[in-house]
């Protein structure tokens, strides 16, 4: 009986579980000292990145490199999963706890103080133009990778029982991210329609303005005022917890995939983070074209693309990146707010782009479809438009893919991706941090065309 509780209720049945677990807090506590003599957020972030990878490995070492089938067998080493998984999970739900306040409350006090110089159409033809012009380039990018490695040739697939998701119509998705009901879109963290509700709320605030009730503006704006600077003081609070997290993510990926899922699909795994990194050199390309310092980005935006990167989560990462383009990289608070909210949701460059066309062209190869100029404009269409109504949370691509091979006529071959999905993700990771930086990239020179940039903040 008392083993039993141990085992179940403490998850602490093992002397090797309490072992890694003494050794967890004992960096935790490095970490903690780094923070004490002032070691930069930045590389305590990276120190915890390369501490939990190679814990990770340790404990797949240790346990033999167990299969999916044997590792149940260990109970330490479940036991260790579960922890990591305790403290990542807890972390990310502290994170998304503040994503709806922060989308919602930032909005609508970016409505009322919207400058008569920014004009509501000219953010949304430009905010709109790169976020959905970065995920073209994705999937051109993708495309171009899977056709000159031949991606999926010669594979010996083994289908599984995995039957392809429902897809909308487009008409369904754009009807999806109207409000209706604004209790139901938090619930299901649709952003866009919460960014909607709240620009609408902003809006009707302003008009009262014109309405000359100024007693109740006032009211109104202190009250939004002071909600957005609590919840901004408590975001910096949870965030001060990254580095630990980040630590125990990347032991956890590791832990939970070990080297022989790793292997699976080890092309497609190499393609996808050689398409992350490509996508960030043209990120940083466009910036430079448009009279930016890419160099400034790539210091300032490490941070947040590090934990984009072991959270997997666009929406999990929000109060961070909107964090980040205001105080860092000097973008004003009007499309900070709007362009990173956006871009949970729409034109996520990994998630939307270059992974589906990825996908496609694996499916194209395995089944000896040729690689044609119709099916390069379709894959790209495609992309664009399924990036809609996408949440920006942790196995979204899934559905991207899904309307992608339905959009091409491969839906039947859905259960294909089974080879890939088994490493989602590892996948996932690299796609998630591409989403971060695309919106970034986005933010940053949507608010140079409407001249608001803050160039002596960003070049500080």
């Amino acid at each position: 009986m008392v083993m039993k509780f141990v085992e179940s209720f403490l998850i602490l049945s093992q002397l090797q579980t309490i072992v890694t677990l003494g050794f967890l807090f004992v960096i935790f506590f490095v970490i903690y000292k780094m923070y004490k003599n002032n070691i930069s957020f930045s590389i305590r972030m990276l120190f915890a990145l390369f501490v939990g990878l190679v814990l990770g490995f340790v404990l797949q070492y240790l346990a033999g490199y167990p299969d999916v089938k044997s590792a149940k067998e260990i109970i330490w080493f479940n036991e260790v999963k579960t922890w990591f998984s305790f403290v990542s999970t807890a972390f990310i739900g502290f994170i998304k706890m503040l994503v709806i306040p922060i989308i919602s409350v930032s909005i609508i006090k970016v409505v009322m103080n919207l400058s008569k110089d920014i004009k509501v159409a000219s953010l949304l033809l430009y905010s709109l133009f790169w976020i959905l012009f970065t995920t073209a380039i994705a999937a051109c990018v993708g495309l171009l990778l899977g056709w000159y490695f031949e991606l999926g040739s010669g594979f010996d697939i083994q289908i599984g029982n995995r039957e392809i998701r429902d897809v909308l119509s487009i008409t369904d998705i754009l009807l999806g991210l109207i409000p209706s009901n604004i209790a139901k879109a938090m619930t299901s963290e649709n952003i866009i329609a919460i960014v909607i509700f709240s620009f609408f709320i902003g809006f009707g605030a302003r008009s009262l303005q014109k309405q000359n009730d100024r007693i109740s503006y006032k009211v109104f704006e202190k009250f939004i005022f002071a909600l957005h600077g609590i919840i901004m003081n408590i975001t910096s609070f949870v965030i001060s917890f990254m580095p630990y997290a980040i630590l125990c993510m990347m032991a956890n990926v590791v832990v939970s995939n070990g080297f022989e899922a790793i292997k699976i699909a080890l092309l497609f795994i190499a393609l996808i983070y050689v398409a992350m990194m490509v996508m960030f050199v043209v990120h940083c390309v466009l910036l430079g074209i448009n009279g930016l310092n890419p160099f400034v980005y790539i210091k300032k935006s490490f941070s947040v693309l590090l934990f984009a990167f072991s959270s997997r989560s666009s929406v999990g990462t929000l109060p961070l990146t909107i964090s980040t383009l205001q105080n860092k990289l000097g973008v004003s608070s009007s499309v900070s707010n709007f362009v990173a909210s956006i871009g949970t949701t729409v034109g996520l460059n990994g998630c939307a782009g270059y992974f589906p066309a990825l996908s496609a062209v694996f499916i194209a190869y395995c089944i000896g479809i040729d690689i044609d100029l119709t099916f390069v404009v379709m894959v790209i269409l495609i992309a664009i438009l399924g990036s809609l109504g996408i949440a920006g949370v942790p196995g979204s691509a899934t559905m991207a893919a899904s309307i992608m091979l339905t959009g091409i006529g491969f839906g039947e071959y859905f259960v294909y991706l089974t080879l890939i999905l088994a490493v989602d993700p590892i996948v996932d990771m690299a796609r998630t941090a591409s989403n971060v930086s695309g919106a970034m990239t986005s933010a940053i020179l949507t608010d140079k065309n409407l001249n608001a940039l803050n160039k002596d903040t960003y070049n500080s």
